[in-house]
């Protein structure tokens, strides 16, 4: 009788996993698929320089919360980034909102938009196991990885950051001053900037002696570590080293644009 019911049960747990299994592979072709149309229509290299050509006015007709777009070459990171009066909307939400674990790319909530207004930009993303999102940026706390990543853009309407890696840290879930926007009260950025160091797990050759000349940082933040819950935090710091105005859309530009906004707006539609 027993033996029966651990069987029944065992069965019956691995129904419940399976199901949870697939719900994530659902999840995550949804997510990927919604994103790969942002970035179809969204990321165009009009410039010739690699750069995405972001058509802010297309994304804003799906999303108004946009505030901009992150891009670092040669890894998934190329996404939108949204912002709203709280850290917790765009948790669960993809651009479009509908309901997704793989949620969006979001600006801490006491940033000034639409970024790079502050000492340090701050922006989240979710550790996705398929790899997606800010994944990578757990990565980094590794040396080799973290090598690879040369620069980091961040692009608004009217600009186009460049940053540079100096360190990914690991630190505790509570740890507060990775979202701190600008530092005073007995502690500056080269006071942070010097103290996360301390806590990185891998740097830019050259991260000490460019602190004292950082002013001002952009920092990527997700979950550590592969073990579930997750209560660590792998934050990548980049000093913003240059900023180049955008120059205005062409009228090809805005109708390629206006006609991929349509079709991307109507997938998101029937997706959520």
């Amino acid at each position: 009788m027993i033996s029966t019911i651990l069987i029944v049960v065992g069965i019956a747990l691995l129904l419940v996993a399976g199901g949870i299994f697939i719900h994530a592979q659902l999840g995550y072709r949804e997510a990927q698929a919604s994103y790969k149309q942002l970035e179809q229509y969204a990321v165009k290299d009009k410039e010739g320089d690699g750069l995405p050509q972001v058509d802010f006015d297309e994304l804003s007709k799906i999303n108004p919360d946009i505030v901009g777009w992150i891009y670092v070459p040669n890894t998934v990171i190329n996404y939108p980034i949204v912002k709203t009066n709280d850290n917790e909307t765009y948790l669960y939400r993809l651009f479009d909102r509908s309901g997704n674990g793989s949620g969006t790319i979001f600006m801490d909530m006491d940033n000034a938009a639409p970024g790079m207004m502050d000492e340090q930009t701050t922006v989240y993303g979710h550790h996705m196991n398929d790899g997606s999102m800010f994944n990578y940026i757990d990565q980094t706390l590794k040396q080799d990885a973290f090598n690879t990543i040369k620069t980091v853009y961040y692009i608004t309407r009217d600009a186009t950051y460049t940053c540079t890696p100096l360190y990914t840290m690991q630190v505790e879930d509570t740890y507060n001053d990775a979202r701190v926007p600008n530092f005073g009260d007995g502690k500056s950025l080269e006071d942070y900037l010097r103290d996360g160091l301390t806590k990185a797990k891998a740097q830019a050759p050259d991260a000490e002696s460019r602190i004292g000349s950082t002013k001002q940082v952009f920092s990527l933040i997700t979950c550590a570590g592969e073990i579930i819950p997750r209560t660590t935090r792998a934050v990548m710091v980049c000093s913003v080293d240059k900023k180049t105005d955008r120059a205005p859309a062409s009228p090809d530009q805005t109708h390629e644009g206006e006609n991929a906004g349509e079709a991307a707006g109507g997938e998101g539609s029937n997706e959520g």
